[in-house]
């Protein structure tokens, strides 16, 4: 799967944000330790994930208790990232310009929705926002409305025949690769560096490889499995 689209998307909105007057550095939730160390995480997180995929079956583990670690990890790493993509909302946003501005408790959702309103977008742009920053699944996490079954999957939602989901570990790879993304687009946006400029080396690339890998690897041990 491509993620270059969300990047992409991700571009065209910080940039219409911008032409319309609704960006101002906020120091006060500027956090530059708090990013380079994330930074550092996410690589750390991914080589181990990806090295647990490839040792599977060595563990002496039963293999349903490890996937369920796994998922519950993938969706761990995702929320985290959706959180520093908040953040990064945060410090850009001039929160004068918003109606009902923010403050530290705002959410991903009420920000993206405020922005949204403040740009007049259309319904349907701003579902298709909502699905870019995956909202429906950062509000299940944080509202603790999910389950993790035996079998391997995610699901959240779970008592919403309407708004449930379910993901196994290949979904969630794929959510972690687009919340990367995201958040590669706005740190290149903010140095005025995108993918179609020549731009410093970043750790991303290497670390949506490791993602891709996964997913490989991890298709050729259930099929082993079963």
């Amino acid at each position: 799967m491509s993620f270059e689209p969300n990047y992409k998307a991700t571009l065209v909105i910080l940039n219409d944000i911008e032409r319309n007057g609704l960006v101002q550095f906020n120091k006060e939730y500027a956090d530059e330790k708090f990013f380079k160390n994330f930074m550092k995480f996410r690589k750390v997180f991914s080589h181990s994930i990806s090295e647990l995929i490839t040792n599977l079956d060595t563990f002496e583990i039963k293999h349903e208790e490890m996937t369920s670690f796994m998922v519950y990890s993938e969706m761990s790493f995702i929320n985290s990232h959706l959180d520093a993509i908040k953040k990064f909302l945060k410090i850009i946003i001039n929160p004068i310009k918003l109606d009902d501005g923010f403050g530290k408790d705002t959410t991903l959702q009420q920000m993206v929705d405020r922005i949204c309103k403040k740009m007049n977008y259309n319904q349907k742009l701003q579902n298709s926002i909502r699905g870019l920053f995956l909202l429906d699944f950062k509000d299940a996490i944080t509202q603790e409305h999910f389950v993790i079954e035996k079998t391997g999957y995610l699901i959240i939602n779970p008592n919403d025949s309407k708004m449930q989901k379910q993901f196994d570990i290949k979904d969630l790879a794929d959510y972690s690769s687009q919340a990367m993304e995201i958040l590669a687009a706005m740190f290149d946006w903010s140095n005025g560096i995108t993918k179609n400029q020549e731009k410093k080396p970043d750790k991303l690339d290497d670390i949506v490889s490791d993602l891709a890998k996964q997913v490989q690897e991890l298709d050729k041990k259930l099929d082993k499995i079963s």
